[in-house]
């Protein structure tokens, strides 16, 4: 008889949904490991705090900057972070600084980290996030750097997804050495080498795409409302209620540009997904797809009339 496990920050129909939903593809002891990891950190996998990754059959915890400052905060002597400091190289920045305030036996300590680009940048195969928005992404990475280094005890282990996007690029690099091209007038030779076709070991993961279809949606100049309409969408992933529903129509309704901007996104990445996604996730994805056209759809249809 398989032991019960009691968990102090997750119910029983937490772990039950979390199984099915979050952790779908985990065996019975990599399930175990992430509840731990979940419980014993105190993040919500279904508010999206924490994330279980299953790529090429190894198992990946991340965790997200929220769930980050969350357990910082917990703490009691996290008092904020300062925003990114930027060395910038052209539009793409090379470094971002940021430094987390702490309180330590009554002085506020500072607690300062950089992350450089070229050690964090996952390339084009997985870097879509990164491409379209550089100094956002490379500032959470900094940010998890120094919330890491103020609250070693608490965060000992844990890593961001957005630090562990370089470390999960599936596009792996060739280690064939390259062919010896005769430089005394081997001219179709080289032209041989220069046009090899490239084979690409690219694979998309069901979460990049909807991560990606969800920035275009929820995309719009306010920070927060963004934020609150990207938790919205990740909270209708997994439960669908009418509170949801009506947040996120009411943003269509008010963003009805957005519908395009996705749409478009779809149709150019489309291909891509099908051919390096496994066909569970692609028609997960398509469903998914179907998901957010029909929210506007929903925001085009006139309020009905209460007859008194």
């Amino acid at each position: 008889m398989s032991k019960i496990i009691k968990y102090e920050n997750i119910t029983p129909d937490q772990v039950a949904l979390i199984k099915s939903q979050i952790a779908v593809d985990a065996t019975d002891d990599e399930l175990k490991l992430f509840l731990h990891v979940a419980n014993k950190s105190g993040l919500d996998p279904l508010a999206r705090q924490i994330y279980f990754i299953k790529r090429g059959g190894k198992m990946t915890i991340m965790t997200a900057i929220d769930g980050f400052r969350a357990i910082a905060d917990r703490t009691g002597q996290y008092i904020g972070s300062s925003d990114p400091v930027f060395e910038d190289n052209g539009s793409i920045p090379a470094k971002a600084t940021v430094t987390v305030n702490k309180v330590v036996s009554g002085v506020v300590g500072n607690f300062t980290a950089t992350a450089r680009w070229d050690e964090y940048y996952p390339g084009k195969s997985q870097g879509f996030m990164w491409d379209k928005m550089p100094h956002t992404m490379l500032g959470k990475c900094a940010e998890a750097l120094a919330l890491r280094k103020a609250f070693p005890a608490q965060l000992s282990g844990l890593y961001t997804g957005d630090e562990m996007d370089q470390a999960q690029n599936d596009g792996k690099k060739d280690t064939t050495p390259p062919k010896e091209v005769n430089p005394t007038g081997g001219s179709e030779q080289l032209k041989e080498q220069l046009t090899e076709p490239e084979v690409s070991t690219t694979q998309y993961s069901l979460e990049v795409a909807q991560k990606e279809l969800d920035e275009e949606f929820a995309f719009c100049d306010n920070e927060t409302l963004r934020t609150t309409i990207l938790n919205t969408l990740d909270d209708n992933k997994f439960i669908e209620s009418e509170a949801t529903e009506k947040t996120l129509v009411e943003f269509a309704q008010t963003f009805p540009a957005n519908r395009a901007r996705f749409q478009k996104l779809a149709h150019d990445r489309g291909n891509d997904w099908k051919e390096n996604m496994p066909a569970k996730d692609w028609n997960a994805l398509t469903k998914y797809m179907t998901v957010l056209d029909n929210i506007y759809q929903s925001a085009e249809k006139p309020p009905v009339e209460e007859v008194s």
